[in-house]
């Protein structure tokens, strides 16, 4: 085809190229592609975590640890801790997909380059690479940008899968604190009743092919020889399913959460359980002089005998002082704070 269309220029295509470097340009160009598009949806995504952070951060209800009710926090902290978790991740991507650049296989030809001397730095130019890769064996042996991109790819599934727990079990019938959007849910084909949050089990679900990707891969390449083996072809589909499966998913989460609301009357309600502001009440002793253990042992004291002395304990979470806690300021500026980062490295 190619003599058809440019004559005998097109029987000089393979010069000092084999179909192995062919591939293994071909391929980080491949992800240099969806690692930038990967960057570009967590941004979006910690783009809403953080402006529904600002705008749920005085929505107060139960923080949990050990699926016990905790202390006491706000929503906009909550959906924070997945902004930080996201915004980590998105400049991973845009780290890995700049170094992915760096190098160009392409010129390394089979194993070991070619006597023929071609100019590698031309291609690595025109290609938009920095320079040529700086070993022909390494280039058309290994697939590390790959699992490099499948980590990324499961560290956020990891993630999508904790959003969709708590979703889920705040939606639950003993909590109801969630206005699930009807959107992403469906009704019981039997119970009347039932609104089932489809979406968000479905996405802790498909997110598990994503987790399973990573290690699909590296089992492929355990023990593989130096030099190309078939076996290289088998990465390529891993990876072009699980791009095209992440992107779905955070664009689902992304809907969803543009749709999520919360019921306050709810919230405000479970606050009343659990005795969460026992820890207050323990750190306001501590700054009356009370050292920490005597104070902890005599609020737990007063926890076990159901104390009038807690009914009346403040929850504000303003009344947390520390970087990084649920005070609804500090939440606010740090979602401004990333916000911002994103803005200026855009």
């Amino acid at each position: 085809m190619l003599v058809e269309l440019i004559g005998e220029a097109g029987r000089k295509i393979h010069t000092a190229r084999s179909r192995n470097d062919q591939v293994a340009t071909l391929l980080l160009l491949y992800l240099i592609d969806e690692g930038g598009r990967l960057e570009r949806e967590l941004a979006e995504l910690t783009s809403v975590c953080c402006r529904r952070a600002m705008q749920w951060a005085d929505l107060a209800f139960p923080l949990q640890t050990h699926a016990q009710f905790a202390m006491p926090g706000t929503v906009g902290f909550w959906i924070l801790r997945y902004a930080v978790s996201w915004d980590r991740l998105r400049r991973h991507a845009e780290y890995f997909t700049g170094r992915w650049g760096q190098y160009c296989p392409l010129g390394c030809g089979a194993a070991a380059g070619s006597s023929i001397p071609i100019d590698r730095r031309i291609q690595a130019r025109e290609l938009g690479f920095a320079e040529p890769s700086p070993n022909a064996l390494a280039s058309t042996s290994t697939r590390d940008e790959c699992l490099e991109y499948l980590w990324l790819a499961a560290q956020t599934a990891l993630h999508l899968q904790s959003f969709a727990t708590d979703v889920i079990a705040f939606s639950q019938t003993p909590f109801g604190w969630t206005k699930y959007p009807r959107a992403f849910g469906t009704g019981s084909s039997m119970m009347p009743n039932k609104t089932n949050p489809d979406a968000m089990e479905l996405l802790r679900g498909e997110s598990c092919a994503v987790l399973a990707a990573h290690s699909e891969a590296i089992m492929l390449l355990k023990g593989l020889p130096s030099g190309y083996n078939r076996d290289l072809q088998c990465v390529k589909p891993i990876v072009h399913r699980t791009a095209e499966k992440l992107s779905r998913l955070i664009r689902m989460t992304t809907a969803f959460l543009e749709a999520l609301e919360f019921d306050a009357e709810r919230l405000r309600e479970a606050l009343k359980l659990g005795n969460i502001g026992a820890t207050f009440r323990m750190e306001r002793l501590v700054r009356e002089g009370v050292p920490l253990r005597k104070a902890h042992e005599q609020v737990a004291t007063e926890v076990r005998s159901a104390s009038e002395a807690l009914t009346g304990t403040n929850l504000d979470c303003t009344t947390y002082q520390t970087i990084g806690g649920a005070n609804p300021g500090e939440t606010r500026r740090v979602a401004e704070d990333i916000l911002a980062a994103m803005r200026s490295s855009a």
